[in-house]
């Protein structure tokens, strides 16, 4: 089908409310094979891979950093009569089974006249990779106006393969949770133990490719238990000790300030065995060069 018949569609349904008063409207937009064109955009921190549609949008999916691949939908449709969003896995016309899976269903925010989809994407742009299409309905809560768009996945195949190699660089830590870390420490602990070394591990992979952090301040801390000699020593060792695994992990060394202060700065109260586990901590601090702007202006 083409969009000649969305249009045939549409004002067919125009005519025959205003000869009969129905409140049913569907409404069907099948984008043709040969205007189909996949776009692959990305940088560092994301990927993108889009379809403008003729007459009604941008369907895009989108990946970042820690996040699930999710699927958007923009458009001037998404708003009233329309209520839900259901995204589906559509069987190309010459399959012999031909009814659509429902692959996710949401609530349309009409303000933004987005729509954002994030449940089973990763199998929906398998399935695609697959020869299957895509589906997206925009409905009623009475289910009597619709909007139904297909969209078929050919001329894709080296979008996609851009796409999928974009998120495979993706970091494995956005700046979100890379600006402060906190690595607590048990009660005689040193330095650092196998899960701390993959957290150092994930927070190196996001410090490699942002060019903007210009700082990585790392403070080793302390309870109360032993002689200040003694605390400001061993919060020195597991100071150094993550400095050490983010050398290792491709970090500068002229990126990161190691400072230890002992027992003096402690965030719990030292009497509890609660308020000293929270006191034994090493804090990375990820400074961008906008958030040194902001402080030295304030």
């Amino acid at each position: 089908m083409t969009l000649i018949k969305y249009t045939i569609v549409f004002i067919s349904s125009i005519f025959v409310s205003l000869l009969f008063p129905i409140s049913s409207i569907a409404k069907e937009l099948f984008l043709p094979m040969d205007l189909v064109s996949w776009k692959y955009k990305g940088d560092r921190f994301s990927c993108s891979l889009s379809q403008t549609i003729n007459q009604f949008g941008v369907i895009t999916f989108v990946a970042k950093s820690r996040q699930p691949v999710g699927m958007q939908v923009q458009s001037y449709h998404v708003k009233a009569p329309y209520e839900r969003a259901i995204l589906s896995q559509v069987q190309s016309p010459w399959a012999l089974n031909t009814a659509p899976i429902t692959v996710d269903e949401v609530d349309l925010d009409k303000k933004s006249g987005k729509v954002s989809f994030y449940t089973d994407i990763e199998a929906l742009l398998e399935a695609m990779a697959q020869g299957n299409w895509l589906g997206v309905r925009l409905s009623s809560s009475n289910q009597q106006n619709t909007f139904d768009v297909t969209v078929p996945s050919v001329n894709m195949t080296q979008a996609m393969a851009s796409f999928n190699l974009c998120r495979a660089k993706l970091p494995a830590m956005a700046y979100r949770d890379a600006r402060d870390v906190v690595l607590q420490f048990q009660l005689g602990q040193r330095v650092v133990n196998s899960s701390q070394k993959q957290i150092l591990a994930d927070l190196a992979s996001y410090l490699k490719h942002d060019k903007n952090v210009k700082r990585v301040l790392i403070d080793g801390h302390t309870d109360n238990v032993g002689s200040n000699v003694a605390n400001l020593q061993i919060s020195k060792i597991r100071a150094d000790d993550v400095a050490s695994i983010l050398r290792e992990n491709g970090v500068r060394s002229s990126l990161m300030e190691v400072r230890s202060h002992g027992s003096r700065y402690p965030v719990a109260n030292n009497n509890t065995q609660h308020g000293k586990a929270k006191n034994r901590r090493v804090t990375i601090r990820a400074i961008r060069k906008e958030d040194a702007v902001k402080r030295k202006g304030s």
